[in-house]
């Protein structure tokens, strides 16, 4: 980019409103932002979600985004093509200063880079750690049930194959709503699931608790 040009400043809009947002950056490319992203909407965010980032980036920056303190992270977003249609220039009140105060992001990239999307069902913008090398979220205790443990047993797989893709995002054999729930469920807190078939056909699931005390592997038909 041009170090004189003057980079354009987007809002990730919530569709239907007029002026809601959850976050803007100044644009690198045609899908690619590097600002501010609230993170503690519609839920507070949850802190194992923040402790991913630390391990995955090794440090993060976070300030206030709200009078009510609700908070946003510096980071660099890529955004989903089918959500570039929802990032809009709006009639913020202090646009330039706003711009000026990211300006020094653009030479000085902070190294967290999420992807986001706009997800219809929820009515917000979700994101997700990019191109996760690390364990997006704790598993607790481990356990199998009857089923579970006989699908593996039967294949001759181990379990740590199939948990080393749960952790890490991989979910496996789950429509597009479903992985859309586990990416929500990642950041704020609920139940993630998996779905994978092991080399012997067997389906298996994968569950991890909300609270994230305990992961799960069982048979769809032992839930």
């Amino acid at each position: 980019m041009d170090a004189h040009s003057t980079p354009a400043l987007h809002f990730l809009w919530h569709p239907g409103t007029q002026d809601i947002f959850s976050g803007y950056g100044l644009a690198l490319g045609s899908a690619h932002l590097v600002g501010l992203i609230m993170i503690d909407r519609p839920e507070p965010v949850d802190p194992t979600w923040l402790a991913t980032l630390q391990r995955a980036f090794g440090d993060y920056q976070l300030t206030a985004m709200t009078t009510s303190g609700e908070r946003g992270l510096v980071c660099q977003m890529v955004i989903a093509p089918e959500s570039t249609q929802y990032l809009k220039i709006l009639p913020y009140p202090r646009l330039e200063a706003l711009r000026d105060v990211l300006l020094p992001l653009r030479d000085a990239l902070p190294a967290v880079t999420l992807a986001l999307a706009w997800y219809p069902d929820h009515q917000c913008w979700v994101s997700q750690i990019a191109h996760a090398t690390v364990p997006l979220f704790p598993l607790g205790i481990v356990a199998g049930t009857q089923g579970g443990v006989r699908a593996l047993q039967e294949a001759g797989q181990g379990p740590q194959a199939f948990l080393g893709r749960h952790v890490r995002g991989d979910w496996g054999e789950l429509d597009e709503r479903d992985r859309q729930e586990n990416v929500f469920s990642v950041q704020h807190g609920f139940r993630i699931l998996s779905a994978y078939t092991t080399s012997a056909g067997e389906r298996i699931w994968i569950i991890t608790e909300a609270d994230r005390s305990a992961t799960t592997i069982l048979l769809p038909d032992e839930y």
